[in-house]
């Protein structure tokens, strides 16, 4: 219902349209493009940022900012849901999927105890940093922020500085290759294991081979789905936190469970259970993907234009120190690993 009245909220109709509009402008290139190297996400947020920080007293657009910004995303997260299909992962069997399991949530706790703990950054940001590295990049941090209640600000400095040095591993990663005299399978888990976003794990992976493309692809696939049991997770220890110990433990289970899960994310695992018993076919699955991303755009630009550069920059080596942390452990994981897969 928040959702709706969202919608048709008067005060959030100029900064629907302007959202909207910059959205669909950016979709629109990034599928004429069909680039490795236009992240649609990345410059939608830059827009909103740049229209923020040039013209600050735009004020009108705000309100209709903020809403597309949680709202909207929210909307779109569930929708994600649809667009999954486990069996395409769990084919691959357990040593592999174990590793990965292992590196995801070791980079989790890298970003935290590097983040956070040594470094000072606020703990939901350094969870932020670690779910974009860990798990796949911009769209993991824009899915787990509205359920942490991270800010604008730290979802944009997670976002670009991550997106920056992912960009950067696309050069350095495959001189793993030949220093190390790695095969092409193997290269294929590193750079699976390792890279920033979906985009940019074919780029490094596809300028080996085409066997270490079709590996990275699969290992960074399989990363992307360990989003839905980390979301689960970060909702529910936030939702207590925020609760405090005073819960009733005798309550419902269903009850609780209402209570703690955020609405989008009870959305986002029935429609993961009517793709997986194929209720939603490959074609509706495409269909839903394809407004998700439209949705996805438009919430970036959103998000940036509630940025505050000055904030952003002030966190930055820190960030960066955090990110360089969560990529070396991957690293050195993907490279282990060589002693426990064939």
């Amino acid at each position: 219902m928040n959702q709706l009245r969202g919608i048709i909220n008067k005060k959030n109709i100029p900064g629907f349209l302007l959202t909207g509009l910059v959205g669909f402008v950016v979709y629109f290139i990034d599928n004429i493009t069909n680039s490795n190297f236009f992240d649609g996400l990345i410059i939608s947020l830059l827009i909103g940022i740049i229209i923020k920080n040039l013209k600050p007293d735009l004020s009108i657009f705000d309100p209709g900012a903020k809403w597309v910004g949680k709202g909207l995303l929210e909307f779109a997260v569930m929708l994600m849901g649809a667009t999954i299909f486990l069996s395409e992962v769990l084919e691959a069997g357990a040593t592999i999927f174990l590793v990965i399991i292992f590196a995801v949530f070791g980079g989790m706790i890298i970003s935290y105890l590097v983040g956070h703990k040594l470094l000072g950054l606020d703990k939901k940001f350094s969870i932020l940093v670690g779910t974009g590295n860990s798990i796949c990049g911009n769209s993991a941090i824009a899915v787990v922020a509205p359920v942490i209640g991270a800010s604008a600000n730290h979802v944009s400095a997670a976002i670009g500085i991550s997106a920056i040095i992912g960009a950067l591993e696309i050069l350095l990663l495959p001189l793993l290759v030949p220093a190390l005299n790695i095969g092409d399978y193997h290269y294929g888990i590193i750079a699976g294991l390792s890279v920033y976003a979906v985009s940019q794990v074919v780029a490094a992976s596809s300028v080996v081979s085409q066997l270490s493309a079709s590996t990275a692809t699969f290992v960074k696939l399989t990363r992307v789905i360990l989003l839905g049991p980390l979301v689960i997770l970060m909702s529910l220890f936030f939702r207590n936190e925020k609760l405090g110990s005073n819960q009733d433990s005798g309550s419902n289970f269903f009850h609780l469970l209402f209570q703690y899960v955020p609405w989008f994310v009870i959305g986002f695992i029935l429609l993961l259970i009517f793709r997986n018993f194929e209720i939603i076919n490959n074609s509706q699955s495409d269909l839903i993907r394809g407004i998700s991303k439209f949705l996805f755009l438009i919430s970036m630009v959103g998000i940036g234009l509630s940025v505050d550069v000055r904030k952003v920059v002030e966190v930055g080596p820190k960030v960066a120190v955090t990110t360089l942390s969560i990529i070396l452990f991957l690293v050195i994981t993907g490279i282990s690993s060589n002693l426990i897969i064939n």
